[in-house]
């Protein structure tokens, strides 16, 4: 039922619904599936049974149909889905394997669970379940190391931060922080209902390094105004300020978190507004107006702690290329126990589970 021929490819958002942080693996799950969705299909199943691939090449059909696709990346392969969305359709596709286990909470009449271990030969697999086992274990072990060392990466960041914030005329930025809520959004009266929130991250920390994605959020919408600041200048404060304002006026934010500390912020989108304000180093490529913290700065304050501040850097840095190494590795290892699932699968039989969920996509109203 392939109904929509278009001359135009859908747009494509690229996200991260979980992350590798200084808290361990955080999850914003929940969010990539729309509360109103129309089907949720939660895909079970080993690794290397083509789970990402499987929703990568149903997104590829929507995008060549016109439909616009989110695509949610995977922070510990961030070659690999964990999850799709069809806002046209109300359709999500969503990983529900370890370690960001989902189960159906609606089953039959909206979610449903496509099992991919339906196609290997569970004979064959239990051969290699001495493997299996031993490898899972050594990747949990590179991550629990990974996991160490972005929390000391930030506690470093959080004595730079401590250095920058004392230096701070935080009144003045209050007064800014005013100004630009006027200007976004005039004299709209708060809502009888707030609006609804979403979050997820736009960049994570991955086997490939720092992996930044919110370009492609950025320019899908009409306006962005970038919020450049050392860390520390209080670009979080700002954002929160101005997300919490537009949900009281009932529209919807969608929070961008960053990946070293999940609690601050990178970016917010206000669809409705068609705006955007963020704090990304891809923010002035998109921008329609830079407001730069750093001119509210004590330079005198500055001066004093620089050298401590320059070591500090030396020392962030040092610890989150271990971070990075130990995500690879964890990646590395991974990659092998794939090997033991791939020649067990039945990936035709997959195929044509694709076809038909396809197929069963497109006649969703």
């Amino acid at each position: 039922m392939r109904e929509r021929m278009v001359d135009v490819a859908g747009r494509v958002r690229k996200m991260f619904p979980g992350g590798n942080t200084s808290q361990g693996f955080y999850s914003y799950y929940r969010y990539i599936i729309p509360e109103d969705a129309r089907r949720i299909f939660v895909i079970k199943g080993g690794p290397g049974v083509g789970k990402s691939s499987f929703m990568k090449k149903i997104a590829e059909e929507m995008i060549k149909l016109g439909y616009d696709v989110e695509l949610h990346y995977c922070s510990s392969d961030n070659d690999s889905l964990d999850g799709v969305v069809i806002p046209d359709k109300n359709v999500a596709l969503i990983d529900g394997t370890s370690p960001h286990v989902v189960d159906p909470k609606n089953p039959g009449c909206v979610d449903e669970i496509l099992h991919l271990g339906d196609y290997w030969d569970t004979d064959a697999m239990e051969k290699n379940k001495s493997e299996i086992l031993i490898s899972n274990k050594k990747v949990g072990k590179h991550f629990a190391r990974a996991y160490k060392f972005l929390t000391s990466a930030k506690e470093i960041m959080d004595d730079i931060e401590d250095m920058t914030t004392a230096a701070m005329h935080f009144g003045k930025i209050n007064i800014i922080t005013e100004k630009l809520l006027k200007e976004l959004m005039g004299s709209m009266a708060a809502a009888d209902c707030p609006g609804k929130e979403r979050h997820l991250f736009g960049s994570a920390y991955t086997p490939g390094g720092f992996v930044d994605y919110s370009d492609t959020v950025l320019d899908k919408v009409d306006r962005v105004f970038c919020i450049e600041g050392r860390p520390g200048t209080g670009k979080t404060n700002m954002l929160n300020k101005l997300a919490l304002h537009a949900l009281e006026r009932g529209l919807c934010v969608e929070y961008f978190h960053a990946p070293l500390k999940p609690q601050k912020l990178d970016s917010i989108v206000i669809k409705e507004l068609g705006l955007a304000v963020t704090c990304s180093s891809k923010g002035k490529d998109y921008a329609d107006r830079i407001v730069d913290l750093n001119e509210y700065l004590d330079e005198n304050y500055m001066d004093e702690v620089g050298d401590l501040i320059k070591r500090d850097y030396e020392a962030f840095d040092l610890l989150l290329e271990e971070a990075l190494n130990s995500i690879l590795a964890a990646k590395t290892v991974h990659d092998e126990l794939e090997t033991y699932y791939v020649p067990n699968m039945d990936f035709e039989g997959v195929d044509k589970l694709r076809e038909r969920t396809i197929e069963r996509i497109l006649g969703y109203n």
